[in-house]
């Protein structure tokens, strides 16, 4: 399914600075690069997508992640801790929630790989569908969604309306990419399970500043060839929000466990299923 960069004589900037675990999709119809008339944009240059809580539900899997790691610890989580962790860099959520005695400087790098461990390991066991969630007793229900259901029960489903977007976008031949601030072997992980086809993924172990530093977004839009100011960000954390503001990228939020208010240069939406190819295009600048 993948492809390289390279492979669009069109697109030859796209391969710059390309790092090995970086993949494409192809998936594509028509045109490589959507045409934009000299008038009104029937259509974005390309969107570019954050991954958790966006385009994948993927909750109950950080819920069980984090709870694990801080069994392993020997902590124990405050009731709020999961405001606490949304949209924050992992090593910066896990320090947080466990405290600088439980959790060192040193010791940062291990805590990652650890919660990651106990990320994938929710998800090892493969497709399928749950009757519930573990959302840790808060009353927030179930999942009620088809979607990948791991050892433990943990289902990672498509946030409502984000599968047909993608679909549409693509009948569009409209350029897509993901920037997650999930490292690689997480990212793929997740695209694998619920099928998501994207020409670009770009994780945080391949950018120097993770979000809410543009760098990602900005790196996506060079590997797809686009100005990054002709593209679409589409974000549901304030963190996530923020970077795709700093690219200088026209920007979609739609708030999943965290609110995002309106604003210069941002458009706020409760949900994907109500946004078109011709939504994206007609977004303000910023």
């Amino acid at each position: 399914m993948a492809e390289a960069a390279g492979g669009d004589p069109g697109r030859e900037a796209a391969t710059d600075g390309r790092s090995p675990g970086e993949q494409e999709h192809t998936r594509r119809t028509g045109a490589a690069t959507p045409g934009r008339g000299p008038g009104v944009a029937t259509r974005p240059a390309a969107v570019l997508f954050d991954l958790d809580g966006t385009l994948a539900d993927t909750e109950a899997m950080w819920r069980h992640a984090y709870r694990r790691l801080a069994a392993d610890a020997g902590a124990e989580l405050e009731p709020d801790w999961w405001a606490d962790a949304l949209g924050r860099d992992l090593g910066d959520a896990a320090t947080a929630l466990l405290g600088s005695e439980l959790a060192p400087p040193d010791d940062r790098d291990h805590l990652v790989a650890r919660l990651i461990d106990h990320a994938l390991a929710s998800l090892a066991g493969g497709p399928g569908t749950t009757a519930g969630d573990e959302r840790d007793g808060l009353g927030e229900g179930a999942a009620g969604d088809e979607g990948a259901a791991g050892d433990d029960g943990v289902v990672v489903a498509w946030r409502p309306g984000a599968e047909e977007l993608l679909a549409e976008l693509a009948r569009a031949a409209v350029p897509t990419a993901v920037v997650t601030a999930s490292p690689r072997r997480l990212l793929e992980a997740v695209v694998h399970q619920l099928g998501i086809e994207v020409e670009v993924t770009v994780a945080v172990d391949e950018v120097a500043r993770p979000k809410p530093d543009p760098e990602g977004y900005l790196r996506a839009a060079r590997l797809l060839g686009v100005a990054v100011d002709e593209a679409v960000v589409v974000e549901d954390s304030p963190t996530g929000v923020a970077a795709g503001e700093a690219s200088g990228a026209r920007v979609l939020a739609v708030p999943h466990g965290v609110p995002v208010v309106d604003g210069p240069g941002r458009t706020v939406v409760d949900s994907l299923a109500e946004v078109t190819v011709a939504t994206l295009a007609a977004l303000p600048a910023t």
